[in-house]
C-alpha cells in the first residue's frame, strides 16, 4: 500500500468511527460488512452481532426480496430513504437512510449513513396530532380562526385560515390566491375598510388587541357583518402576528336594528313614533337656530275618526291610519320627518321651509287623503296645522302654536289648512 493509500486510509477509519451517524457497509448480497460504533449503539448490538446478520434481521418495513430488489439497483448515484429498524431489545427505531454503491479494495460494497430519527419522527407526529387537534376545534368554533402577519416592509400576508371561511365567507381557501390578503381584504366594504385598517395600525402602534365590526361581501353576493377579535405578537423578525376569531354577526345586528326601529317607530303605522319625534324635532329645532334657517312643523288628525271605528271596527280604523302614513310619507322629502303624535294625530316636520312653503305641502297632503278612496269608509279627510318656528322659542311652545291652529281648522269646518301666523302669536 502506498503512503497515499495508507493516509487514506486511516482518514477514513477515523471519519468511519467518528460519525454522529450510523455507518454501515453492505455487501450486495444483504450482509453487514463492517458496521461503526455509533449504529451499534443505536440499535444496542455489539459490532460483531451485527457484522454476521443481513439487511432483513433488522428492517422492519421492507421484505426480503423488496430489500434484494433495492439492493441490485443501488448505484454510484445513490438512494435517500425512511425506514423502521428493530433494536435488539425489540423497540422499533426510525431511520433515515442513504446509500451509494463504490468499490473498495476490490469489493463491490454498499456504504450507507444511518440517522435515527426516533425524536423528529416523534416531534412530527406530536405536530400532526396537535394540527389534527386545532382543524378538529376550528371544524367547530362558529366563525374563522385566522393569523393575520404584516412585515416591517408593510406586506401582510395570512399564515392560517380555518375552513369556516367557507361557510362563513363562501369562499374556499383554494379560491384565493396564496396567502396574499387582497383576494379577502377588498371584501370589506369600502365604507368600514378605513376602520379595519384604523384599527390594525393602532394595534401595531400599541400591541393593543383589534376588535372591530364591519360589513363583508360574502362569495354569494350577499352583504354580512362580521365581528373581528385578535391578539397581536411582535415576532423575533420585526413580523407583527394576529391571531384571532371572524365571527358572523348579521343575525345579531338584524336584531339590534329590528330592537332599535321597535325604539323609535309607531307599530301601527311604521312611521316614526312620538318620542323619536320629539327628540328629533328638538335637534333640527337647534340647527335651525344655529343657521338661521326656517323650519316649519304641521300637524294633522282625520276628521271624525271615532266614527270610522264605531261604523267599520276597530281593524278598520287600523287601516284607514296605515294608509294615510303612507299617503302622506309618498309626499315628503327625504329630508322631512314624519311622525304620529298620538291616536290619529300626526306630525310633519319640514326643515329649510318657512311658512308660506309649509302651507303648499299641508295642502298637497290633505288633497292626497281627501282624494283616496279607503276600503270600508270610502272617504277620510283631515284637517291641518301649519306653523313656523320663530327665533328664541322651545318645541314645546311650537307644537302647541301648530295644535291652535289645527283646532282652528277643525272649528271652521274640517278639511283644510289653517297656518299659524306671526300676528297671532302672543
Amino acid at each position: 500500500m502506498s503512503p497515499s493509500s495508507h493516509n487514506e486510509a486511516i482518514l477514513w477509519n477515523a471519519l468511519f468511527e467518528a460519525s454522529w451517524d450510523g455507518m454501515v457497509v453492505l455487501k450486495h448480497d444483504g450482509s453487514l460488512y463492517r458496521v461503526n460504533q455509533r449504529y451499534a449503539e443505536m440499535l444496542g448490538y455489539t459490532r460483531e452481532e451485527l457484522e454476521s446478520m443481513y439487511v432483513w434481521d433488522l428492517d422492519t418495513r421492507f421484505s426480503r426480496p423488496e430489500i434484494e430488489t433495492m439492493l441490485a439497483r443501488v448505484d454510484d448515484t445513490g438512494a435517500h430513504f425512511e425506514t423502521q429498524q428493530r433494536r435488539k431489545d425489540g423497540r422499533l427505531v426510525d431511520v433515515e437512510l442513504s446509500n451509494n454503491g463504490a468499490t473498495y479494495e476490490g469489493l463491490k460494497l454498499i456504504f450507507c449513513i444511518v440517522r435515527d430519527i426516533t425524536a423528529r419522527k416523534a416531534t412530527e407526529e406530536r405536530l400532526r396530532r396537535s394540527e389534527a387537534l386545532l382543524r378538529g376545534i376550528a371544524s367547530q368554533v362558529p366563525g374563522v380562526l385566522y393569523q393575520y402577519r404584516m412585515a416591517p416592509d408593510g406586506s401582510r400576508s395570512f399564515p392560517y385560515l380555518s375552513e369556516g371561511l367557507a361557510t362563513q365567507g363562501g369562499l374556499s381557501l383554494g379560491a384565493l390566491s396564496g396567502p396574499e390578503v387582497v383576494p379577502l381584504m377588498s371584501r370589506i366594504l369600502p365604507e368600514d375598510a378605513g376602520l379595519v385598517e384604523a384599527q390594525t395600525q393602532h394595534s401595531a402602534a400599541t400591541m393593543e388587541n383589534v376588535h372591530v365590526e364591519f360589513r363583508f361581501r360574502h362569495g354569494d353576493g350577499s352583504i354580512r357583518w362580521i365581528e373581528c377579535r385578535s391578539t397581536p405578537q411582535r415576532e423575533a423578525d420585526g413580523c407583527i402576528l394576529w391571531t384571532g376569531i371572524l365571527l358572523d354577526i348579521t343575525q345579531r345586528k338584524r336584531a339590534e336594528e329590528r330592537v332599535t326601529t321597535m325604539a323609535i317607530t309607531d307599530g301601527l303605522t311604521g312611521i316614526l313614533n312620538r318620542q323619536e319625534f320629539g327628540r328629533l324635532l328638538e335637534r333640527e329645532m337647534a340647527r335651525a337656530s344655529r343657521y338661521a334657517s326656517p323650519l316649519s312643523l304641521i300637524m294633522y288628525d282625520l276628521d271624525h275618526f271615532k266614527r270610522i271605528n264605531d261604523r267599520f271596527g276597530h281593524n278598520a280604523g287600523d287601516d284607514v291610519l296605515k294608509t294615510v302614513a303612507g299617503l302622506v310619507g309618498e309626499c315628503l322629502r327625504d329630508t322631512d320627518l314624519h311622525g304620529r303624535w298620538g291616536g290619529e294625530e300626526f306630525m310633519v316636520l319640514l326643515p329649510e321651509t318657512g311658512l308660506a312653503a309649509a302651507g303648499k305641502v299641508a295642502e298637497k297632503l290633505r288633497r292626497a287623503i281627501a282624494d283616496h278612496r279607503f276600503e270600508g269608509p270610502g272617504g277620510v279627510t283631515a284637517s291641518f296645522g301649519v306653523a313656523q318656528m320663530v327665533p328664541g322659542e322651545d318645541s314645546r311652545s311650537l307644537a302647541q302654536r301648530v295644535d291652535e291652529a289645527l283646532y282652528r281648522a277643525k272649528a271652521l269646518g274640517r278639511n283644510r289648512v289653517e297656518s299659524w301666523g306671526a300676528a297671532e302669536r302672543g
